[in-house]
């Protein structure tokens, strides 16, 4: 059954979660597994354009099959949320290569905005630490952290951002 078909029914929110976990560990682990069309959609609608294109094909969808105005809202709304509960695995899909990403979809992945980036920049330029900072606040530990800064070096490195270090195996 599409996945438009399961958001037809009373337990809509409780598919999707379950869809939208499931594709974020197909996306992870086997992408070419096969799954049925709910995830297989929600499959292809990230690996073409993130949670934007789900959007947009759900919106779509739920034009063409006529749902009230409260409902749309409803799965719009709900698929935000999923999103932002879920924003670590698609930082990790994002920087693998696995899921497009633009400089927008990496501030809503991180639940900022423009105007927060800038700012948040603008306090990393003057020598703050606004991260460590913050993840300090919310009992993350310097390791956690660490983890962290590497996997944000691995991906900027892996898209030619920055160089790898010298004698690195990463040339």
């Amino acid at each position: 059954m599409a996945l438009i078909e399961h958001l037809e029914r009373e337990d809509w929110q409780d598919v999707l979660r379950r869809s939208f976990e499931y594709t974020l560990d197909v996306l992870k682990n086997d992408r070419f597994r096969p799954v049925g069309s709910a995830v297989d959609d929600l499959r292809g609608w990230l690996a073409a354009g993130g949670i934007p294109r789900v959007r947009e094909r759900l919106n779509q969808q739920m034009a063409i099959r006529r749902f009230p105005p409260t409902r749309q809202a409803q799965i719009n709304q709900f698929l935000e949320r999923l999103a932002q509960e879920h924003r670590g695995p698609l930082l990790e899909l994002m920087a693998g290569g696995i899921l497009p990403s633009t400089r927008q979809d990496w501030l809503a992945a991180c639940g900022l905005d423009e105007s927060q980036f800038e700012e948040l920049l603008s306090r990393i330029l003057s020598g703050e630490r606004p991260f460590e900072d913050w993840m300090h606040a919310h009992e993350h530990s310097d390791q956690e952290i660490e983890e962290i800064h590497r996997r944000i070096d691995q991906w900027l490195i892996r898209h030619g951002i920055i160089p790898p270090p010298a004698g690195s195996s990463l040339h």
